[in-house]
C-alpha cells in the first residue's frame, strides 16, 4: 500500500455493509495484511469483522471513524527501530 491509497477501509466496509448490513461479520472474518506506508484515512470507518494488519507506517488518522474493525500497525521485521520508542503512525490515529 502507498500513501496515496486512501480510505481503503471505507471502500471494503461499504461493500461489506451492502451485503451483511450494520451487524457486520464476526471479528477477524476478513484479515488483510498490507506492507508499506498507508495514507490518511487508511482504515476509515473499518467495519466489524475486518482486520487490517499494516507492516510499515501510516499517516494521520489511519483509523478515523473506526466502526468495529481492527487496525494493527507494526514495523517491518528487519526495521532498525524499537517500535515502542518510535512513531510509526501520524499525529492522530482515531
Amino acid at each position: 500500500i502507498r500513501n496515496v491509497d486512501r480510505s481503503a477501509g471505507a471502500m471494503l466496509s461499504g461493500a461489506l455493509a451492502k451485503r451483511w448490513g450494520h451487524k457486520g461479520l464476526k471479528d477477524d472474518t476478513i484479515h488483510v495484511t498490507l506492507r508499506g506506508t498507508a495514507g490518511q484515512s487508511f482504515g476509515a470507518f473499518l467495519a466489524r469483522g475486518i482486520t487490517f494488519d499494516l507492516v510499515g507506517d501510516g499517516n494521520d488518522y489511519v483509523g478515523k471513524g473506526l466502526s468495529g474493525g481492527r487496525i494493527i500497525v507494526r514495523p517491518p521485521e528487519n526495521a532498525r527501530i524499537v517500535a515502542e520508542n518510535s512513531i510509526i503512525v501520524g499525529n492522530t490515529v482515531l
